[in-house]
């Protein structure tokens, strides 16, 4: 038995058998050096006496990610909060992030917390007139606005920057006061509503908003109003829509998935979004470099107060430029940046990129001047119209596919061009207008604005030859080093006159 026992132990100091069918044990996690996260928002816990309310309250306030970095000229909106003590976290969690991607403006969060979870929270949260779960007519939600204005936003201007525009973000019961304020505070020039039984009392509420909508040269408001278990009439949200004037943006949406417990973070988000729509990045990235950043004294003037464009539109505001050859254009984004944002850590890199910039002759060819140039008139450009099939390649060995047409027509006296990818997915697979267009003396040019980096215009520009047009292509209105290899052309043969 001993040769036995022997054999048995060496094999079981040796590797581990691999029996058919066994199951390898799965590989363990190892602890690694950590990665740096970026920054939250720190929410602090302040008090304010109130004369007002001749209380004590406890406001949470989240301050932006920015506010080390910037100076005493910078000023931020200011997002008010109802029910600090449960949305504090979630609304400064959902406003960094909306901020951090450009799509809405960094801002102060300050989130007021009730006295009380009952009657303390209806009091201050129902306006004088409404009653709500069984409370008289005489609520104190007037006198909670008053505290607000008059009170907790000079403070916070006072101490932490604040400016407008204002804005309210309430819950339930806080979406009747917000809603209330909607309807008698013009200060407020956003709103977010989320879930709040505005029917009571006959649509008391709805009718009282609807009133200011009415009213002669009232101010602009943007009212977002999101729906889980409490749904405003048809009838009623159709009579808003109908009367808002102009100024106003109103939306109402269904929160499907939600409940009323639940709604508050989408609801947040999405409202965020919608006020601050036209801020987004994505609503001026489509343009070229100084109109990106132009866009934003339109979208300040909607808000009656500035609003410093968002930082990663103003960094790639800053590299269009560059590109560009604007030198000084670029300076400016770059001033506006660090009075904004502070100055980024690769400062002393864009500094000399904007220096080098500004050294150069003024282009004699502009991504806008390209953008601005006359289309041809329909007999200049009679000789073009009709459909012309093809390839376009950007490496000499890339199959030509001839799975392009270039259309060129004329719609109520106005020349159209535009182009037709038959590869591409469904939802790029129609017609593409081009930006520019210009008959030469040899042929005809055409082109669009790259809708991604480098913001310039791709020009393609043909010879006219029978019924062949063909030629090459190249970046225009910017200054870029294409990859090795990369060898632009194209050919067409007219298909349709």
């Amino acid at each position: 038995m001993r040769p036995l026992t022997f054999v048995c132990l060496f094999l079981s100091l040796g590797a581990p058998l691999k029996m058919a069918g066994a199951v390898q044990p799965a590989p363990s996690l190892v602890p690694a050096p950590a990665r740096t996260t970026r920054d939250t928002h720190v929410i602090e816990r302040y008090s304010i006496t109130s004369s007002i309310l001749k209380q004590t309250r406890m406001v949470d306030v989240a301050l932006p990610a920015s506010f080390p970095q910037t100076g005493a000229n910078r000023r931020y909106p200011v997002a008010v909060l109802f029910d600090g003590e449960t949305n504090t976290t979630t609304g400064a969690t959902v406003s960094g992030e909306l901020a951090r991607n450009g799509l809405i403006p960094e801002m102060i969060l300050v989130g007021i917390e009730n006295v009380d979870a009952l009657n303390g929270r209806v009091y201050d949260l129902t306006p004088p007139g409404l009653s709500v779960s069984g409370s008289d007519l005489n609520q104190g939600g007037d006198r909670f606005l008053d505290f607000i204005q008059q009170e907790l936003l000079p403070a916070v201007d006072l101490q932490f920057r604040g400016a407008a525009p204002r804005l309210l973000i309430g819950h339930s019961s806080g979406a009747i006061l917000a809603t209330y304020a909607a309807a008698t505070r013009p200060a407020f020039r956003g709103v977010i509503a989320i879930d709040g039984p505005i029917a009571l009392e006959n649509s008391w509420l709805a009718r009282k908003l609807i009133a200011r909508a009415k009213e002669p040269s009232t101010p602009p408001l943007r009212y977002a109003l999101y729906e889980a278990k409490f749904r405003w009439p048809d009838r009623i949200w159709d009579e808003l829509a109908a009367v808002a004037p102009a100024s106003w943006r109103v939306r109402r949406d269904t929160m499907r998935l939600e409940g009323h417990e639940t709604v508050y973070m989408i609801a947040a988000y999405q409202g965020l979004r919608e006020i601050f729509a036209d801020y987004s990045r994505l609503a001026a990235s489509a343009k070229p470099g100084t109109q990106m950043i132009s866009h934003y004294d339109e979208v300040s003037a909607g808000f009656g107060a500035m609003l410093v464009p968002p930082r990663r539109l103003l960094v790639d505001a800053m590299s269009d430029l560059i590109s560009e050859g604007r030198g000084a254009q670029a300076r400016a984004a770059y001033d506006l940046l660090v009075a904004g944002y502070g100055a980024p850590p690769d400062g002393a890199d864009w500094s000399a990129r904007i220096a080098d910039a500004e050294r150069q002759p003024a282009p004699a060819e502009t991504v806008e001047g390209l953008l601005k140039t006359p289309f041809p008139t329909p007999e200049e450009v009679r000789p073009f119209l009709g459909e012309w099939m093809g390839s376009i390649w950007m490496t000499a060995a890339q199959p030509r596919r001839n799975n392009i047409t270039l259309r060129i027509r004329v719609e109520n006296g106005r020349v159209i061009g535009e182009t037709r990818n038959a590869d591409a997915p469904p939802e790029m697979s129609g017609w593409i207008r081009v930006d520019y267009l210009r008959v030469t003396q040899n042929g005809l040019t055409w082109g669009r604005l790259n809708g991604m980096r480098p913001r310039g215009v791709m020009l393609w520009e043909g010879t006219l030859q029978g019924i062949t047009l063909s030629g090459t292509g190249r970046w225009g209105g910017i200054a870029v080093t294409d990859p090795p290899g990369t060898e632009r052309g194209f050919s067409f043969t007219r298909t349709v006159r």
